[in-house]
């Protein structure tokens, strides 16, 4: 006797459900409508069961970064019940208008476009509580904004996480070489010029076993060039952290690399006492570089991302 097909089908959907093979690392893409009316791709990462996820974290990822940077993370926040969005960042490599990559007239635009995006995922899901991730760039864009827009930023947000935050550069330019930059930002702010040709170091570890040179040219998303006024506005925020920290009061994680190339863990520890709120954790991956989501101890990250979360619902 032949078994009813619709029963067959049935079974074969449940097995498959239970076994997980229609939950899948790869996000959902869509698009969003920043305040400018600008449209910005996002990605994001959901549970199999959607109706009971009611916790959203949204990233926002790094210089020259794009939000698939979120993808290890995502994939696992998802199978624990917590939704990941991360949106492509103005003036980066998949910003849709090729006239804005590797420029942004004001930083103004990175809080405007944070605050509408948080504002977008409100509306998607009204109940969910929202957290904040940013990764090295992205974290300074974070700390930043709840200094320059008014407290409709912070009141949906739970908490806020900084991953390998950019609160400190490696280096300094020769004299000469800095005098002329600075004389160039002050005479042509629009003019581009090589973010390789700045490094203090043409050899920069950012995980175990990449390079950020080798990983770069290997990026689709990647940028070569950026203007003068963008890489001043960028050391502006860096410099300019510790006169933020102590504004920031929301419940804080930082997770920071011992072997950043950019930030050294001494500067990030100076960063954390400055903050004043006293729901306040750091964790140090000493055996990471910058990309902690993408190096050797990432599964630890992975975790204790989870559980400061669910302690905060």
């Amino acid at each position: 006797m032949i078994p009813n097909l619709n029963k067959v089908l049935l079974i074969f959907f449940v097995w498959f459900y239970l076994s997980g093979f229609l939950s899948s690392n790869e996000p959902v893409k869509s698009s969003w409508e920043s305040f400018d009316e600008s449209d910005f791709a996002y990605s994001k990462w959901l549970p199999k069961n959607t109706i009971d996820s009611k916790v959203v974290l949204i990233g926002v990822h790094g210089f020259s970064g794009a939000a698939s940077d979120f993808t290890n993370l995502g994939a696992y926040l998802s199978k624990q019940g917590i939704s990941l969005y991360a949106y492509e960042l103005r003036g980066q490599g998949n910003d849709p208008d090729p006239k804005r990559v590797g420029d942004i007239a004001s930083v103004e635009y990175w809080y405007k476009d944070l605050n509408s995006f948080i504002t977008s995922v409100h509306k998607e899901d009204k109940d969910a509580s929202i957290f904040l991730y940013g990764e090295s760039l992205g974290s300074l864009i974070i700390m930043h904004s709840f200094s320059h827009l008014d407290d409709s930023f912070s009141s949906n947000i739970k908490g806020v996480i900084y991953a390998s935050p950019l609160i400190a550069l490696p280096g300094e330019l020769p004299p000469v070489k800095n005098f002329i930059v600075r004389v160039a930002m002050f005479l042509f702010p629009k003019m581009k010029i090589s973010i390789k040709s700045l490094a203090s170091s043409q050899n920069a570890q950012v995980t175990s076993e990449t390079d950020h040179w080798e990983q770069m040219a290997k990026t689709p998303h990647f940028v070569p060039k950026y203007t003068l006024r963008t890489l001043g506005s960028i050391e502006n925020l860096v410099y300019s952290s510790k006169e933020v920290a102590p504004r920031i009061k929301k419940p804080t994680l930082i997770l920071y690399p011992g072997k950043d190339v950019f930030t050294r863990p001494d500067q990030v520890d100076e960063f954390f006492k400055n903050l004043k709120f006293k729901d306040k954790k750091k964790y140090l991956f000493k055996d990471s570089h910058h990309l902690l989501a993408f190096d050797k101890e990432k599964e630890k990250l992975f975790k204790i991302v989870e559980r400061w979360i669910n302690e905060r619902l």
